[in-house]
């Protein structure tokens, strides 16, 4: 009789162990962000390449500028058209990220130096992310410059720049 139990407390533990993992498993929603994160930092290495650019954005993606609603193909259109009004040098002076299940939150200031004046410029955004199919794709982003004088804005603070 021991031995039946032994074979029913074996294949229970079996059975149910793999569907509480994840729930067991406190660093999931870290490594998540750590996901979301490298994909920003793609984003942001690659945002002069449309063929990078096209794989991390979803078809329903959204831009939102202050000249209106950018869909995704029209993003693409303009990187393809202005490849060289990006920054030489450019950083993630904060990156933040929040998970909600499928959905990411993505806030953070980018750092970037080169631009066609030589001035030092920053721009505040959030992009929202969904994971599809196992891959993050970002479905909205949107800028916006911060005021003069609010933050570091001389230095970047973490991080690398890429050049």
């Amino acid at each position: 009789m021991n031995r039946w139990v032994c074979v029913l407390r074996t294949f229970w533990f079996a059975l149910v162990t793999p569907v509480y993992a994840p729930v067991w498993a406190g660093d999931q929603p870290h490594t998540m962000a750590e996901d979301v994160m490298a994909v920003e930092r793609r984003w942001l290495a690659n945002e002069d390449r449309p063929d990078v650019v096209k794989s991390i954005l979803a078809d329903d993606f959204v831009h939102v500028l202050p000249i209106g609603f950018i869909s995704k193909d029209d993003h693409l259109e303009f990187v393809r058209k202005h490849r060289n009004i990006f920054p030489r040098t450019r950083c993630f002076e904060e990156l933040r990220v929040r998970i909600y299940g499928e959905v990411a939150i993505a806030t953070g200031i980018v750092y970037a130096v080169g631009n066609s004046d030589g001035k030092p410029k920053r721009t505040a955004f959030t992009d929202v992310f969904i994971l599809r199919a196992g891959k993050w794709l970002a479905v909205n982003a949107q800028e916006i410059s911060p005021e003069p004088g609010s933050g570091s804005g001389s230095k970047p603070v973490g991080g690398t720049c890429l050049k």
